[in-house]
Formats: C-alpha cells, structure tokens, sequence
C-alpha cells in the first residue's frame, strides 16, 4: 500500500512537470532552423517591401537604423546606457527596459552575442532595430519564454556611452 502511495505521488509530479514543460510551447509548435530561416526571411522581405534600408554587420546580424547617432561608438569597457523592447517577429514583446545600464563586455554580465555585436555599430542618440537570428540569441535550447530556435527583434536607443 505505501509503496503504491509513493508510486501514485511519483506519477503525478512527473505528469505536472510533462504538462508544465509542454505549456511552454504552443500545442504542435515545433521549432527548427529550417523554420527560423523561413521566418527570418520572411520579416526581411516585409522590411524591404517597406523600403527599410537593412545593414548587416561583417557577422551576419541584421539591423535598421532608425535615427542616426552622432556620438562615438562603444567599446569593451564602456559603461552604456540604453532604451530597450526585445520582442518576437511576430512583435510580442517578451523584454523591455526605459533604462538599462551596464558595462559592455564585462566579467560576470554577459549578454547574448547579437546584442553585444549590435551594441558596437551604434553610436549615442542612435536608434535601431536588430535582428538576431538564434545562433546568435538563445540557440536551440531558448530561454525562458524565448523558445529554441527563435530568432529575436531588439530595438535599442544608445542614450549614453561613458
């Protein structure tokens, strides 16, 4: 009977744990680098019919600058102060700070690889939108509410640079 008792409590915290995992995803989502490159070429072609002018950095990430800056651009080191919405293609915002400081490329604060190469190609006062594919975000295990295999839009404001 106790041995019962146990194996009942055993299968109930699996299947909580099998349906608190599988609400992550949206039912018979499946994510894949095949579906992120359609995904990503899709949004592209949106910008260009749009008439957006997209840049892309000598790594591949993809940017639109929407007001240009005047100030220097940021190195390692540098203490950066910026505006942020980080959000899925479809404009689900899933991250978002008015104001947001940080030393760029410091020890122990790392952040995703697209931001930090995004970072560098502004200047103060510039505004823009980055795409960065997974590869370059969360990969393909995600994070959090980012899933595997997500590519992700940030738009940043460089509000100071010291």
């Amino acid at each position: 009977m106790k041995d019962l008792k146990v194996l009942l409590r055993f299968c109930a915290v699996m299947l909580f744990a099998l349906v608190f995992i599988s609400g992550c995803q949206k039912v018979g989502e499946t994510y894949s680098i095949e579906k992120e490159a359609i995904q990503i070429k899709a949004w592209m072609q949106t910008m260009i019919d749009k008439k957006f002018n997209i840049d892309t950095t000598s790594t591949g990430l993809f940017y639109i600058v929407n007001k240009v800056g005047t100030g220097r651009k940021v190195v390692a080191g540098d203490t950066v102060t910026v505006q942020y919405s980080g959000m899925f293609l479809d404009g689900t915002v899933f991250d978002a700070s008015s104001s947001f400081t940080y030393i760029h490329k410091a020890t122990g604060q790392r952040m995703i690889q697209g931001w930090e190469e995004g970072i560098e190609v502004m200047n103060k006062g510039e505004n823009a939108v980055f795409l960065i594919p997974s590869e370059k975000g969360y990969g393909s295990y995600g994070y959090g509410y980012v899933p595997p295999y997500t590519p992700l839009l940030y738009v940043i404001e460089m509000v100071d640079i010291k």
